[in-house]
């Protein structure tokens, strides 16, 4: 049944202590438990008003990353020191060797990076120890619920595969000494098939304690190869649940009326997992590539129903295609029936692809969407999304750009709002006359932990495109400062936003690419990665929060889906727990980073256990500038010391 918990206000309990108020078993006559392992009080920071340019220093040289090539990139805490690692793949069609691995791993020591790639297990393949495999992108979670992150490793094969000698490589999950070293778990279903796997997000979507994984591909033939749900067994085993969840559709064999109608498999370079209606379970989306439509999976039950269709979700409202080059490639050879603008095309028509009746229809005037974030931008409590979108101008307006859709939730019905891209939201410059809107990736966090998430968009690999960041307003409007930050990065094709050096703000590492240069000076001479480290977040206060789940019966022990609220000075924030998403794996940090501002007191932190009942554990007295563990139904909260 669905329910909606937005409406629950936070239990605020006055006092000087800790206190944990459970759902479904606390007591409003019983004492508060004793406050334990509680730090002193650290000098409240009294935040000045922000520089004009130099948020960011490049520091990747002193990092140990100087010289690292790769174009994708994910984190989490692989050994459980507090500090995020790194996890960096390649793209190509050919297995790892210790010689030239197409992955490598990075583990952090106090701000510097250490490879430790040969001993971490993840050159080995089903031939043996250290014979390379095919691999494109991670996302982490604890599926064995053994207190550390585990991976899933999605492999991209499809019929223009060159590695055919590899092409027995599959999908895999790898689990976790706990100290970073990676081994095979047994074979089940998502290294069943050779699929073009593209994305990936852990969720538990029922709540049963035991995570499970969600899985977009991209084409196999005239549509998708499908969205594929596996469910957990507990040891590293999976169990396809795609059919009975109602996620995969049916194929349609080529169809174009079923296309047309939405129907069809979609091309996914980008999945989600999100509770977007907030009934306590995860919700799915897939972002379709092809400008075709995006879906937005409803989770009732662990039964999944496709409520986007129809509306500003799955495509933008931008559906007149008469300055799409390919049509007007079309009018001039059918000028009877175009005006005399649209019979002169400004390309070569020698290779072009417009039918009308086809391509004049809603589902192919829609957006190339490679990456789709669930974040509450407004601290609403409710999340909203941003889709991160391919543009070029031969196409036109009827493209999507990326944008914001925010998520006006009532009475659990949601209702979307795009918001239109001018100077206050996601305006991007174009400095050419052919110009691409290039961003694969995007996400949101608090580059000046004022309180309010800002938002960043990596870039492809077309000319002129950049990494893009925008700092949120005090009225929740957003100016680009790109130029000014101190982070700007040409062709930043994926990033993640981590505190590196554990000071309390989030640094930006970013993958650069070297494709499609042709000469341009602006490019890197190779694939190369960068580290910013943030100057100007631990200049205000903050709050990091590190969850554990009970596992089986209880939340997933990396506590996947949960929910948590903060309250500051006024202010309502809301974060979810995130299991990985988007373009070739997206994944920052289980950590959650809230910035408190000016506000030197935590009022109450809220958590929303993704357990069956929906537990909620509320804290007050939490002290403010550290990094907190929180325990499923226990009465105190452990402050981090390293």
């Amino acid at each position: 049944m669905r329910r909606s918990v937005k409406s629950r206000s936070l239990v605020l309990v006055l006092g000087l202590g800790l206190v944990v108020a459970c759902s479904s078993s606390s007591s409003p006559d019983a004492a508060p438990p004793a406050v334990e392992d509680v730090p002193p009080d650290p000098k409240c920071k009294t935040p000045g008003p922000l520089p004009a340019g130099g948020w960011f220093t490049d520091v990747t040289a002193e990092s140990g990353l100087d010289g690292v090539t790769g174009i994708r990139i994910s984190s989490a805490d692989l050994d459980g020191d507090g500090l995020p690692d790194l996890v960096i793949h390649g793209v190509g069609a050919k297995r790892d060797s210790a010689a030239e691995p197409m992955k490598r791993v990075f583990m952090n020591r106090g701000g510097r990076f250490e490879e430790t790639t040969a001993e971490s297990g993840l050159l080995d393949s089903r031939d043996g120890p250290g014979t390379g495999r095919l691999g494109h992108l991670s996302v982490f979670a604890d599926v064995d619920n053994d207190g550390d992150l585990d991976m899933f490793e999605g492999t991209y094969i499809d019929e223009n595969t060159d590695a055919v000698p590899y092409m027995k490589d599959r999908s895999e999950i790898f689990l976790n000494d706990g100290k970073g070293h990676f081994t095979m778990a047994p074979r089940s279903k998502p290294s069943a098939e050779a699929l073009p796997t593209s994305s990936a997000s852990f969720a538990d979507y029922d709540r049963d304690g035991l995570v499970d994984v969600f899985v977009g591909t991209f084409y196999v033939g005239s549509e998708g190869g499908g969205s594929f749900l596996y469910k957990g067994n507990g040891d590293g085993t999976f169990s396809d649940v795609s059919t009975s969840s109602k996620v995969l559709r049916p194929s349609t064999n080529g169809d174009r009326q079923k296309f047309l109608a939405g129907e069809n498999r979609k091309p996914a370079y980008g999945v989600t997992a999100c509770d977007f209606d907030d009934d306590g379970d995860l919700d799915f989306v897939v972002s379709g590539y092809g400008r075709s439509f995006n879906e937005l999976w409803r989770n009732d039950d662990g039964v999944f129903t496709e409520i986007a269709h129809g509306t500003p979700f799955a495509v933008d409202d931008k559906l007149d295609y008469k300055d799409n080059e390919f049509y007007r490639c079309w009018c001039s050879k059918n000028a009877d029936k175009c005006t005399p603008e649209e019979s002169q095309p400004k390309i070569a028509c020698d290779r072009f692809s417009w039918t009308p009746g086809f391509d004049d229809q809603p589902a192919r005037n829609g957006g190339n969407t490679f990456s789709t974030a669930c974040v509450d931008l407004d601290n609403d409590g409710d999340l909203d999304f941003i889709h991160a979108e391919i543009r070029h101008w031969h196409i036109g307006e009827s493209s999507d750009s990326s944008q914001i859709i925010r998520n006006d939730l009532t009475g659990g019905q949601s209702t979307f709002v795009r918001l239109p891209n001018d100077e206050t939201t996601l305006l991007q410059p174009r400095t050419i006359p052919d110009w691409n809107e290039g961003n694969i990736g995007v996400g949101a966090f608090d580059v000046d932990n004022d309180g309010r998430k800002d938002i960043y968009l990596t870039s492809t690999d077309y000319p002129d495109t950049w990494g893009l960041l925008y700092h949120q307003q005090s009225d929740g409007t957003f100016r680009n400062v790109t130029d000014a930050a101190g982070a700007k990065t040409y062709h930043a094709v994926a990033y993640a936003s981590i505190d590196i050096d554990g000071d309390g703000d989030l640094d930006l590492v970013v993958m650069t690419s070297g494709a499609r240069c042709g000469g341009d000076p602006k490019c890197p001479p190779k694939p190369t990665l960068k580290v910013f480290r943030n100057e100007i977040g631990a200049t205000r206060n903050f709050v990091q929060l590190r969850l554990h789940g009970k596992g089986e019966g209880f939340s997933n022990a990396a506590a996947i889906g949960a929910k948590v609220t903060v309250v500051s000075g006024g202010v309502r924030q809301v974060q979810e727990v995130s299991g990985g998403y988007g373009h070739f794996g997206l994944q920052h940090d289980t950590k959650l980073t809230f910035g408190l501002g000016g506000a030197c007191a935590v009022d109450a932190i809220e958590v929303r256990w993704p357990d069956k009942a929906g537990t909620v554990q509320t804290l007050t007295g939490v002290v403010a500038n550290h990094v907190v563990d929180v325990f499923e139904g226990e009465a105190k909260v452990k402050y981090a010391t390293k």
